[in-house]
């Protein structure tokens, strides 16, 4: 018997990759305190690794996955390493190049119930001239390091907010000290000085953002 049209789609439906969640996290991904968007982000994530064997996509490779602009996607990794659902690794190969993956396993001790609060998975655990040199993949020169000098001590911006300005540089792979210093001053200039208050202005900043595009 000819098989009917509906079941040869069918067939070549489910002869294609298929990406694998939990449905626990899918039932509960609201209860954990994930939006919409950083739930789809992550699948994304999770499905660049079961299917195309990616363990790091950059924010404009996920911003054309999730419909977002690059901008979006960058503040929504930031948002869910800085809660402790995902963190940002770096390997070093054989060549002496330096590259990032993400690691899930922080979103999987949370749908398990292993961490019952959200903990920060960057955090300034190492002086800043070694943070620094680590993420540039390379030594800092002596301007490099006045520079961090000057960001902590004369303008007075607490160490967790010059980690977080250098992770926003990072995933926007700007490794740029004039970039980092340009989103200081834009957080002072918008009075952030709480983590409570940046990720507030993260969120406004998302909003208007997709409402330019829009």
């Amino acid at each position: 018997m000819k098989p009917s049209d509906r079941e040869t789609a069918t067939a070549d439906f489910l002869t294609s990759p298929f990406a694998v969640i939990p449905y626990q996290w899918l039932a509960e991904f609201h209860a954990l305190g994930l939006s919409a968007e950083e739930f789809l982000l992550l699948v994304q994530i999770i499905a660049a690794n079961q299917v195309a064997r990616t363990d790091f996509l950059s924010p404009t490779e996920l911003a054309a996955l999730c419909n977002l602009s690059p901008s979006a996607a960058a503040e929504l990794i930031g948002g869910l390493v800085q809660r402790g659902f995902l963190s940002i690794g770096e390997r070093l190969d054989g060549s002496g190049t330096h590259s990032n993956y993400f690691d899930l396993k922080p979103l999987w001790e949370r749908v398990r119930g292993r961490k019952k609060s959200a903990e920060p998975t960057y955090e300034w655990r190492k002086d800043p001239i070694t943070l620094f040199e680590e993420e540039f993949g390379r030594p800092l020169s002596g301007l490099e390091c006045e520079q961090i000098r000057q960001w902590l001590e004369r303008d007075g911006h607490p160490e967790w907010l010059v980690s977080e300005a250098l992770r926003e540089a990072v995933l926007a792979n700007k490794y740029s000290f004039k970039y980092i210093d340009r989103i200081l001053f834009e957080w002072h200039r918008n009075r952030v000085r709480t983590k409570q208050e940046l990720e507030t202005y993260r969120q406004g900043y998302r909003e208007r953002t997709q409402g330019k595009e829009e």
